[in-house]
């Protein structure tokens, strides 16, 4: 093993720019300690937006950081270059950037002066073009990416059967900062003045289609209409909350939402969130890995899910997924879930699954995981 692989100097360039550090910085952080123990160094790179969040400024003091400067394609291709050559970085590991991004990247390491390596970072299942010709651009990038981490073994086989090798194909599953979900405010249940009785399944739903609002706000129609459950549903949201807002009015056929549906603004100390709740609701017709299943299930909140690939691979029971985009299905889950709450086994089976989480998406498992990728390149 050469030293440039057991020393890797990283640059993370990213197009993160979240109101909140979340458990991406956190794994960040996790896989700095561990390349700086092993004689290697990082920096990073934020777009512009994140300049102003209160967590750059002191994540800024501690880490290396670069911030972009808005521009074009030359303007990006121009500050990476300089970003390569200021921290002599021998790997880039790229995280959220779009394409157009990505080929600059690659045309500032063609140019930068050094050898760098590429590692690109799947957060989420990629999307190529269906149109063969169109897919050519994206097909000649990935033969000069080094090292693909992908965030779930179900990202990992869409991205195989794209035709990427598999051995050029890591799986790094998402971490978890799990320290920051023991903190929480008790009293956010009682704000919300429910009736005594109600049943709160909560869920996100920034994006209306993909996080299937429209599944769970049927799935608790049905309950309430045909079975007389006190079911509330609550929707938290860290952008597009007017937009949801009306998907859900159109869906009822309703001018005002009705009181059995409350949306939510985002919380830092989402634990606060996941505790309030008596079940937590992923219906996705997509993801490429959810971190707040498993969030929900360290904080010992039963939690539902479609059982699309990246959901069903998680570290959770069997009973916890139901068939995709069958809110049917869901309704009799969410009645399940209320039968059995507060049972011995159920219980047990909470403080289980708490513990499996814990260990399956800890930040030393994922930044172990990154670092044999690094050695891999």
């Amino acid at each position: 093993m050469t030293p440039s692989i057991q020393k890797p100097t990283v640059l993370h360039l990213t197009d993160y720019g979240a109101p909140y550090a979340g458990n991406f910085i956190a794994s960040l952080r996790a896989l700095e300690t561990l390349v700086v123990e092993r004689g290697g160094s990082v920096a990073y790179v934020l777009p512009p937006r994140a300049r102003e969040r209160a967590w750059t400024k002191d994540f800024s003091q501690s880490h290396e950081v670069h911030f972009l400067e808005a521009g074009g394609f030359l303007s990006y291709y121009r500050q990476v270059r300089r970003f390569l050559r200021e921290t002599n970085a021998s790997i880039l590991h790229e995280h959220f950037i779009h394409f157009s991004e990505k080929l600059a990247a690659w045309l500032a390491i063609q140019t930068c002066g050094h050898r760098v390596k590429t590692v690109l970072h799947l957060h989420n299942h990629i999307e190529l073009p269906k149109n063969p010709i169109k897919r050519i651009p994206h097909m000649l990038y990935f033969r000069s990416v080094s090292r693909f981490v992908c965030c779930s073994e179900s990202v990992a086989a869409h991205l195989i059967a794209d035709g990427v090798p598999k051995a050029r194909v890591s799986v790094a599953e998402n971490a978890i900062a799990f320290e920051r979900l023991d903190h929480y405010d008790d009293a956010v249940r009682a704000s919300l003045r429910l009736p005594e009785g109600t049943f709160l399944a909560l869920m996100f739903g920034y994006n209306f289609e993909v996080k299937g609002v429209d599944l769970a706000v049927e799935a608790v129609r049905l309950l309430r209409e045909q079975d007389g459950s006190p079911v509330v549903l609550a929707v938290a949201l860290s952008s597009n909350l007017e937009l949801v807002r009306a998907r859900i009015l159109s869906q009822l056929g309703v001018s005002e939402l009705p009181d059995w549906i409350l949306l939510l603004p985002p919380r830092e100390d989402v634990g606060s969130y996941y505790r309030m709740a008596d079940v937590f609701l992923s219906p996705s017709r997509q993801e490429g890995f959810c971190y707040a299943l498993v969030e929900a299930a360290y904080c010992r909140t039963p939690v539902l899910a479609s059982a699309i690939d990246a959901q069903k691979d998680l570290a959770l029971p069997q009973e916890a997924f139901f068939p995709p985009q069958d809110s049917i299905s869901l309704s009799r889950a969410i009645s399940r879930v209320i039968h059995e709450t507060g049972t011995p086994r159920h219980r047990i089976s909470l403080v289980q699954t708490a513990d499996r989480v814990a260990q399956t998406y800890s930040l030393s498992r994922w930044a172990e995981r990154v670092c044999a990728a690094y050695d891999g390149v």
